[in-house]
C-alpha cells in the first residue's frame, strides 16, 4: 500500500508496511494527516506512530457550521485511513485532525495563493479570531474520541510594509488562516486564550487528557512540557505569558 505523494503508507520513525526495517516495532498510532507540524508534535511527544495522508474530498464538507465542520472532517480523515489500512482494532489507534480559523462569520482554511493569503491577513489584522481544531481517535471501525478545541487569538494591526514582507517570505503557505503562531506571524499576536498548541494545529493538552481517559498509553504529564519546549519554545505557554489573557498551562 502506498500513499499518494508520500512514497509509502507510513511516514515517520515507525513506517507501516514494507517501509519498516526488520525488527522495528510496529506503530502504536497512525496520524491521519499530511501536516508536518502535527508530525513534529507527535515526534516531540515520543509517540510511536506512522503518518498516512487521508484521501478525502474536503470540499464536499463545505457549508457546515465551523465546529461541526472540523469535528466531522477529523472523523472522516481517520475513518478513511482506517478503511484504507484495513484496521480492525487497536493498536494502532488512528488520529484524525482538522483546523480552521474563524474571524467574524468567515471560515479561513489554507490560502490557495498569495492574494488569498493577503486577504486573510488583512481580515485578521487588528482584531480577535478563533482557531478550531477537531480531533477524532479511532480503534478499528469504532470512534473512541471526538472533540473540538477552540483557542482565541488577537492580532495587533499589521502595517502594509510588514504585511508585504510577510507575504514575500512565504510563511503563509499550507497554514489555516495563512499564518503559523510559531513562525513569522508570531510578532502579530497580542493575546492568546486557550491552548497555543491548538493554533499550531494540534490541541496537545485536550488530546492527551482524552486519550488517557480512553485507555490509550500517553507520556507522563510531568514530561510533556519539557518535550514540547524543545520543539518550538515560543509556543510554550510561558513564551506567550506576557500576551496571554487566559489561564496558563500549569
Amino acid at each position: 500500500m502506498r500513499a499518494a505523494g508520500w512514497g509509502r503508507v507510513g511516514f515517520g520513525r515507525y513506517p507501516m508496511g514494507g517501509g519498516r526495517d526488520p525488527g522495528e516495532p510496529p506503530p502504536e498510532m497512525v496520524l491521519a494527516s499530511r501536516s508536518p507540524r502535527r508530525r513534529a508534535i507527535f515526534q516531540a511527544l515520543g509517540l510511536r506512530f506512522a503518518a498516512v495522508a487521508p484521501e478525502i474530498d474536503e470540499a464536499s464538507w463545505s457549508g457546515e457550521d465551523p465546529e461541526q465542520f472540523v469535528r466531522l472532517l477529523a472523523g472522516a480523515k481517520a475513518r478513511a485511513v482506517v478503511a484504507r489500512l484495513g484496521l480492525r482494532t487497536a493498536p494502532p489507534w488512528v488520529v484524525g485532525a482538522d483546523t480552521v480559523v474563524v474571524v467574524g462569520d468567515r471560515v479561513l482554511g489554507q490560502p490557495r495563493d498569495v492574494a488569498a493569503a493577503r486577504a486573510m491577513m488583512e481580515a485578521l489584522s487588528g482584531r480577535a479570531h478563533r482557531v478550531l481544531t477537531g480531533i477524532s481517535i479511532w480503534s478499528g471501525p469504532a470512534q473512541l474520541v471526538s472533540f473540538v478545541e477552540t483557542t482565541a487569538v488577537r492580532f495587533r494591526a499589521i502595517g502594509p510594509a510588514e504585511l508585504e514582507q510577510y507575504l514575500r517570505e512565504g510563511d503563509w503557505e499550507g497554514k489555516a488562516g495563512g499564518y503559523a503562531i510559531q513562525g513569522a506571524a508570531g510578532v502579530f499576536v497580542e493575546a492568546v486564550e486557550g491552548d497555543a498548541w491548538n493554533v499550531v494545529g494540534f490541541p496537545v493538552r485536550g488530546f492527551l487528557d482524552r486519550a488517557r481517559t480512553a485507555g490509550i498509553p500517553m507520556p507522563e504529564e510531568r514530561k510533556v512540557r519539557p518535550m514540547l519546549a524543545r520543539l518550538w519554545p515560543v509556543v510554550d505557554d510561558e513564551g506567550f505569558a506576557e500576551r496571554r489573557w487566559g489561564p496558563r498551562w500549569t
